[in-house]
C-alpha cells in the first residue's frame, strides 16, 4: 500500500521478484493514485481512517481474500498498521516500510522555528503551518500551475531519484515522471487526509507508539539507511513490543534498516528490499523457498550495478571522446 502522493506504480522494480514466492495485490488507497476519488467528506482523524479502511475492508472482502500480508509505505504504513489494529483478523503479518506517525511530537518542537523576534525562518514557518492546516496539497499546487506543473514534477523526480541507491535510467525517468503527474494532477481526493493524520512536521496526531501496544499480529519494520522517517522510532517500537509480548514468529519486532536508500527503500534498492520481505516472510512460504529467492535477488542486484558501470564507462569514454574532438577542431 502506497505512501502520500503516491501510487502503486512506484513498486514497479519490485512486483516481479515478489510474483516468485506470492500474489502480489498492489492496491491504491481510495482517492488515491488510479484508485476512484470521490468527494472527501471526513473532518477529523476517525473519519478520515474510516474513508481509507473501511474502503480497504470492502474491496478485501469483495476479492474474497482470507488472511494476507499487508505492507504499507510512510503514510500508507501508518494507515496499514490501523487496518491491522481494526481488522487483525484478516492480517497474517505487518510490513511497515517507513511508516509514518510512530512517534510523539517532542514537546517544545516548534520552539526551534518560532522565537520572540522577527525572523524569516519563523515567518515560513508559520506560512507553511497555515497551508498545512487550511488543507492545502503538493496536488492542489501541481493543478494550480497548470501547464507548468509538468516541469516542476519532472525536475523532482530528477532530482529525487538519483539520491541513493539504483537511479532512473532515462527511460525510467520518462515513464515515471509521466504516471507521477497524472496521480498528482487528479481530481483531488485523499489527499486531504493529511492535516487530520498529521500534524506540521508529520507528527502523527494519535502517534503509532501509543497504539501498537494493542497489534495482535506479528509486525516487521524497514527503512531505508537514509530514511527521513527516523528508522530509530521503529526501534524504540519494537523494543516496547518486546517488553509487552513474545515474538509470534522469528520476524515479529525486527527492524530492518536497507543501505545506500532513503525513504523510497524499494524504488532505490529494489533487489535488498525484496530480499528484505523474504526475510520477513520466511515462516510462510516453503522451507528453503525464502533463502533461494534471496540469492536470487541479490544475483539479480549484482548484475544491475554492473550494468550500471559498464553505462557509466561508455558515457564517460563518450564524453572524452567529444573532447579530444573538439580540442582537435581547435
Amino acid at each position: 500500500m502506497p505512501g502520500y502522493g503516491a501510487g502503486t506504480g512506484f513498486f514497479y522494480r519490485n512486483l516481479d521478484g515478489l510474483s516468485r514466492a506470492f500474489k502480489v495485490y498492489a492496491v491504491d488507497w481510495l482517492g488515491t493514485g488510479l484508485s476512484g476519488r470521490p468527494a472527501f467528506t471526513a473532518v477529523d482523524r476517525a473519519t478520515t481512517e474510516d474513508f481509507f479502511l473501511e474502503s480497504l475492508n470492502a474491496w478485501r472482502a469483495k476479492q474474497g481474500l482470507g488472511k494476507f500480508i499487508l505492507v504499507g509505505h510512510s503514510l500508507g504504513g501508518y494507515l496499514a498498521a490501523t487496518y491491522a489494529l481494526r481488522h487483525p483478523e484478516q492480517v497474517e503479518h505487518l510490513v511497515l516500510v517507513g511508516p509514518a506517525g510512530i512517534p510523539a511530537k517532542p514537546e517544545g518542537w516548534e520552539s526551534r522555528f518560532l522565537g520572540d523576534t522577527w525572523s524569516l525562518r519563523t515567518q515560513l514557518y508559520k506560512l507553511a503551518t497555515q497551508a498545512w492546516m487550511s488543507g492545502i496539497t503538493p496536488g492542489s499546487v501541481i493543478r494550480a500551475l497548470g501547464p507548468w506543473g509538468p516541469g516542476l514534477v519532472e525536475k523532482y523526480v530528477t532530482g529525487r531519484f538519483s539520491m541513493q541507491g539504483q537511479p532512473l535510467d532515462a527511460v525510467e525517468r520518462n515513464v515515471f515522471k509521466d504516471y507521477f503527474y497524472h496521480i498528482a494532477a487528479a481530481r483531488g481526493s485523499g489527499e486531504y487526509a493529511l492535516r487530520h493524520i498529521l500534524a506540521p512536521g508529520a507528527w502523527a496526531h494519535a502517534p503509532l507508539e501509543d497504539r501498537l501496544s494493542e497489534l495482535k499480529v506479528p509486525v516487521t519494520f524497514i527503512y531505508g539507511e537514509h530514511d527521513w522517517m527516523n528508522p530509530a522510532a521503529g526501534v524504540a517500537a519494537a523494543n516496547k513490543l518486546d517488553q509487552l509480548r513474545p515474538r509470534k514468529v522469528s520476524s515479529d519486532h525486527v527492524v530492518e534498516v536497507v543501505p545506500d536508500s532513503g525513504h523510497f527503500v524499494f524504488l532505490e534498492q529494489p533487489q535488498r528490499f525484496n530480499a528484505a520481505l523474504f526475510r520477513t516472510t520466511e515462516f510462510y512460504l516453503q522451507h528453503g523457498l525464502a533463502t533461494k529467492l534471496i540469492q536470487q535477488e541479490e544475483q539479480d542486484r549484482l548484475r544491475k550495478l554492473q550494468m550500471l558501470r559498464e553505462e557509466a564507462q561508455q558515457e564517460a569514454d563518450k564524453t572524452t571522446q567529444q573532447q579530444k574532438q573538439a580540442a582537435r577542431q581547435q
